[in-house]
């Protein structure tokens, strides 16, 4: 079985405006690196198109009143979902379901066999996004999402997150917090510039403190 690239020219639509870090380029630069190396065309890699997720879907990590006010910003023209660089456009909503549904369209995919394994290649990212807020160019959890989607739909018992980024993924730690059905592991380089999160914590027994 092949690797399946969950993509779609339409991740492309997510307009964040001239300069910004989080641009279309990024996902251009990879498909045509992808083309290049000729894995497509040996079938080793297979592009699947990813359906929009549902919105009872996104509503499994997300805040039904976030949702709409996502909805309802990209439909008045876009503009700013937090008070820094969380852009979103007309289109953005439609792509953000788009990037949902490709995360959870690639767990479903391996779950069921049809692959060995997947990559989503999506936008707008997601690590960033909590149940009720957007941060760090992140609109919806997309992760998150594909998680609890597995667990709810698909009857997996635990699963484990692995975050490697520049930065902590503190939208998904933050929506799993209280549960032991999902392991949040990040791997990230020094918070403090940004998200402020994501620090080693320091664990103290009893058998440390000084008791006298």
């Amino acid at each position: 079985m092949s690797t399946a690239i969950l993509f779609t020219p339409r991740y492309l639509e997510h307009d964040t405006g001239k300069g910004h870090p989080e641009s279309p380029t990024r996902l251009r630069v990879i498909m045509d690196e992808l083309e290049r190396s000729g894995l497509l065309k040996v079938g080793r890699c297979s592009i699947v198109e990813p359906e929009p997720a549902r919105i009872e879907d996104v509503e499994l990590v997300h805040d039904s009143e976030y949702v709409d006010l996502v909805k309802r910003v990209c439909e008045s023209g876009g503009g700013l979902l937090d008070l820094s660089d969380t852009v979103v456009s007309p289109k953005s909503f439609e792509v953000a379901l788009l990037a949902v549904g490709g995360a959870v369209g690639a767990v479903r995919l391996v779950a069921e066999k049809k692959f060995q394994n997947a990559f989503a290649l999506v936008r707008p990212p997601g690590h960033h996004a909590g149940r009720y807020y957007a941060l760090g160019f992140c609109v919806f959890n997309n992760v998150a999402v594909a998680a609890e989607y597995l667990i709810r739909y698909l009857g997996l018992k635990r699963i484990l997150i692995l975050d490697v980024d520049s930065h902590h993924g503190n939208g998904t730690q933050e929506i799993f917090y209280n549960t032991n059905k999902v392991l949040y592991f990040g791997l990230h380089e020094d918070p403090r510039g940004f998200p402020g999160t994501g620090f080693v914590m320091k664990w103290v027994s009893w058998k440390d403190k000084d008791t006298r």
